[in-house]
Parts: C-alpha cells; structure tokens; sequence
C-alpha cells in the first residue's frame, strides 16, 4: 500500500502544471521588478544578447524568445549561421524594430504578449528614458529588466549575468560563469595592485571607421585601462565617456600604448576598406595586416607605440559583451607584458566558448603590430 501511495504521488507530481510564482527582483536600473516564473515568453532589445541566453541556456538558447528589436547578424553574422544551424527556429523570432530605440514598435512587441522584456542600459534599444514605450510596455502586463555590459561594464557584467541566471532558471550556470570571470578579474587586480608604472594609453574606437579619433574615457572599455594598471589619456579632455580628439592630441600626448576597438570585419578587409578588421572568418594574418595599413598613416607611424610594437587591436564588440574578461586580460597584457605574459585573451575567448557556449569560436579577436 505504501509503494502504491508513494507511485500515486510521483505521478501526481508528473502531472501537476507548474504554477506561476512571483519573483521580485532589482535590476541595473535600480529598478524593483515583479516577474511571473517561469518565464515563457520574453522579448529582448538586441540580437548581440543571445550569446548571454546560450551562456545561461546552451540546449536551446532561443527557447521561450518571442521577439527582438534587431538580429544577432547586426553585430555577429558568422554567429547568427551557426545559430540558425543549431537551432532552426531562431529563424522565426519576429523583430519589432531595427538599430534604435526610434525604430521600435511597442504595438508589434505588445502583440508576442511576452512576460517580460529585458533591455540594456545604453545600448541601442530602448532604454530607461523611453517613459512611455516603458508605460505602455508595462501597462499590458509585461515586466521590464535592464541589464547592463556596457554603460559600466566593470561593475555591473556579474551581476547582469547572477540576474537573468535567476529570472531565467539558470542559477548554476550563472554561477559557474561569475566564478570563472572574478578569478581571471581577481588575478589582474592582484598583479596591478603593486605596480611601479602606469604606462599612458589610449583607447580609439572604431579605427578607421570614423574620422580621428574617438577616445573612450570614463566609459564602455575605458575604465579597463585604470584596472589593467595604466593611465587613460583621455580620462583629463573628455566631456564624457566618448570624445573625439584631434590628431595632434595624439601626437603630442604620444601614448605609450595605443589600442583601437575594430569593427571592420572580413568582408571589409577582402575589399580593401579602411576599418581595423577583426571577428570572425579573419585570420591573425589579415588582422595585423588590416591594423598596419591603418597604422602606417604619417600621424600615427610617428606614435612611440607604434614605433614600439604597442598598438593594439580588439574586437570592437567586446564593449558591450558578458564576455568582456577577455578584453580585461588583453589590455593587462599590453600594458604590462612583464607581468602578464602567460595571460592569453584569445585563449579565454576560446575557453569560454568550450566551456559554456554551444557554438564553435572562429576568428582573431585580438592583433598587434610588430616593432617598426
């Protein structure tokens, strides 16, 4: 009778729906949220955040992902084949907008009737200002969460991982992964601690891309430059996160380490344009080839870094990625090659796909210039 009544409850168990249970949360926004779980059905802002779904989710990343403003191929395109590959069904998530915040549709995102929409602080979708899309957003019943790799990266990638590892049911593998990332933090702030030098360095985004020369300051990738042990020259002159500083700035501050954020991609180097190429499908070979031809411009061949071998190239995408450590570690590298010569950023990449990612990591994410 006892083995029959323990049977009848397993079934009962197996049978039993799962029942929607309220978890209250605070997000990167400082916001309280009140979210229904499990959740089901969600929207996100950009397609750029379906590799921190894979991280949480590797099985089915796009499972209960009902819609996005814009397609992962916007930032990834070698990345969305392997998606499509993996998981066909990542096909058919509808977009309801483009590459901005203007471009959304709040009837189109009200329509997927998701429990919840999770959006970035300042990154190209809607954001904490957009007040009305958010009321209206709010007012048929979907939850709002803003998570956040790229207004403050250092302190706010951890605990937008441990966030939607909780909202998401995937606490174990948020953990697993904020463990790997505060080792590798954890050993750079270490060896940084006691350092006699703070080599100056500036950080350009977008090299080539844009005219001369975007600086990243007390924003995005900057402040990685202070922990990395260096000295951020445009830290002092910028207004703001970003600015743009002029070619004689450069030459008279004469960095001695000089890092721009490429995001030109194969395609473009094949064709001879003129943005810093990294990412997927390109080789070391066509990196330090892309970053030299950029490099070899009077203005910057005059630079002691470049002069040096100390300018440096990295995926521009990492300004804006859960993955960002590997940039962390890049620009530890650089600054103080004496101390951090058995730290390889291209190798974390690679671990971190291995380890928590259902996708194959291709390309060179990193490439610096020989001596000369």
């Amino acid at each position: 009778m006892s083995k029959l009544l323990a049977w009848m409850g397993l079934f009962l168990l197996a049978v039993t729906p799962v029942r929607a249970a309220p978890l209250d949360v605070t997000d990167l926004a400082g916001r309280t949220v009140t979210i229904q779980t499990p959740v089901e059905r969600f929207v996100i802002s950009e397609g750029r955040y379906i590799p921190l779904l894979a991280l949480l989710r590797p099985d089915n990343p796009v499972a209960g992902l009902v819609g996005m403003m814009s397609p992962l191929a916007l930032t990834e395109p070698a990345l969305q084949e392997q998606l499509y590959e993996k998981f066909p069904q990542a096909r058919d998530i509808p977009l309801f907008g483009g590459a901005s915040a203007e471009s959304v549709s709040v009837e189109k995102i009200i329509d997927l009737r998701p429990q919840l929409a999770i959006f970035g602080l300042g990154d190209h979708g809607p954001g904490t200002k957009n007040a009305e899309l958010l009321r209206q957003l709010e007012a048929s019943g979907t939850s709002i969460l803003f998570i956040d790799f790229r207004m403050d990266p250092l302190n706010n990638t951890l605990p937008s991982v441990e966030l939607l590892g909780r909202v998401l049911g995937a606490e174990d593998r948020a953990t697993d992964y904020i463990g790997f990332y505060r080792d590798r933090l954890e050993r750079i702030r270490q060896r940084t601690a006691a350092v006699a030098t703070r080599p100056r360095v500036f950080v350009q985004a977008h090299p080539g891309r844009f005219p001369c020369c975007w600086g990243m300051a007390d924003g995005m990738l900057g402040p990685f430059v202070g922990l990395a042990g260096g000295l951020n020259i445009a830290d002092a002159v910028a207004p703001g996160p970003v600015a743009q500083h002029t070619e004689e700035f450069l030459l008279a501050e004469n960095p001695d380490v000089w890092i721009g954020t490429a995001s030109g991609a194969a395609v473009d180097h094949h064709a001879g344009k003129t943005p810093v190429a990294l990412g997927a499908d390109v080789t070391q070979e066509m990196a330090v080839e892309s970053l030299k031809r950029y490099l070899d411009q009077p203005s910057f061949a005059a630079m002691d870094a470049v002069r040096q071998g100390r300018a440096h190239s990295l995926w521009h995408n990492f300004y804006n990625s859960p993955f960002n450590i590997a940039a962390v570690e890049a620009f530890a590298r650089w600054i103080h090659p004496e101390i951090f010569a058995d730290t390889d950023p291209q190798e974390t990449l690679a671990e971190i796909y291995r380890r928590y990612l259902p996708f194959t990591l291709r390309g060179t994410y990193f490439a610096t210039v020989p001596n000369g």
